[in-house]
C-alpha cells in the first residue's frame, strides 16, 4: 500500500512510526513543512510541498481540523483523501473518494503509542475504499470499527470528556498538592484504581465520594478550601450532576 502522509504533528509522527515499520506499507512522501531534513532515517523523502504520483493508494491527512478542507482541495480530484480527525465530518473532503481514519487515542510528544491497543474508526464515501482503510488499520495491528460521521462526532465528544477534561482535573489536583507541599505521586494509586475498576464496573456503579453520599458537611468544607473561582464552580457543577444522575 502506497501512502502520502501529510502532517507531522503528534499524530503524524506516531502514524509515521507505525506505518514505516510495516514492510507491506510504503510512505512515498511525508509532508513536514517545519523539518530541515530532506529524508527520514528510514529513507522516506520529507517535503514542504505535496507531490503528485500515480498509483497512490491514499493521501493521509494528519493536520489541524481547520486545514483539512483547504489541503484536500489542493489534492487531485481522483485521489483517495483521508483525514484523521474525530470531530470533522466526512463531507469536509470534496473528493469523490473520501475517507476517515480516526485513531481513538490521545497523542503526546515523547511518548510512543502501541497501535495494537488502539481502536481505529473508519468511514468512506465509496464502499470499496473502506477495505483499504481496514487493511491499513490491520497492518498496524489496530482493531477497526465502522463508525459514521454522526457517531464519530459523539465519540469524539465522549473522548474529550474522559481525557481532556479529566486531565484538567489532574492539573487542578497537582496544583493543590504543590501549594500544600505534597507530592502528586500520593494520588497516583487512586488515579490508577479509578480507571482499572472500569474493567469490571460501569461508571455509574463505580461512582463514590461525598456527592453521591450527599455528605453536605464534607462538600461545604471542600468549597471553603477551594480558592479558585473556576474550580469552585466545577466542584459545584460536578456535585450536582453526580447527585442528579444518581436519582435516575
Amino acid at each position: 500500500m502506497k501512502i502520502i502522509l501529510i502532517g507531522a504533528g503528534k499524530l503524524g509522527k506516531q502514524l509515521y512510526r507505525a506505518i514505516v515499520l510495516n514492510k507491506d506499507l510504503e510512505i512515498i512522501q511525508w509532508l513536514d513543512r517545519s523539518s530541515k531534513k530532506t529524508r527520514t532515517s528510514e529513507g522516506v523523502p520529507v517535503v514542504k510541498e505535496i507531490g503528485y504520483f500515480k498509483n497512490i493508494d491514499l493521501y493521509l491527512l494528519t493536520v489541524t481540523d481547520k486545514s483539512i478542507s483547504t489541503i484536500s482541495n489542493s489534492l487531485p480530484k481522483e485521489a483517495f483523501v483521508v483525514h484523521s480527525a474525530g470531530g470533522i465530518p466526512l463531507s469536509e473532503i470534496t473528493q469523490k473518494r473520501a475517507g476517515v481514519f480516526y485513531p481513538l487515542q490521545s497523542f503526546s510528544n515523547d511518548r510512543n503509542i502501541d497501535f495494537s491497543k488502539i481502536p481505529i474508526c473508519v468511514e468512506s464515501k465509496v464502499k470499496t475504499d473502506l477495505i483499504i482503510l481496514k487493511n491499513l488499520a490491520k497492518r498496524i495491528k489496530s482493531s477497526v470499527f465502522d463508525v459514521n460521521t454522526k457517531q464519530r462526532e459523539q465519540l469524539h465528544l465522549a473522548a474529550v470528556l474522559i481525557n481532556n477534561f479529566t486531565n484538567h482535573l489532574f492539573l487542578e489536583a497537582a496544583e493543590i498538592c504543590k501549594n500544600n507541599s505534597l507530592p502528586f505521586e500520593l494520588l497516583k494509586p487512586i488515579i490508577k484504581e479509578t480507571f482499572e475498576k472500569l474493567e469490571i464496573l460501569s461508571p455509574k456503579n463505580a461512582q463514590t465520594g461525598p456527592a453521591i453520599r450527599r455528605d453536605k458537611k464534607t462538600i461545604n468544607k471542600h468549597l471553603k478550601l477551594i480558592e479558585s473561582p473556576d474550580l469552585k464552580s466545577i466542584y459545584k457543577v460536578f456535585t450536582l450532576a453526580i447527585q442528579n444522575n444518581n436519582e435516575k
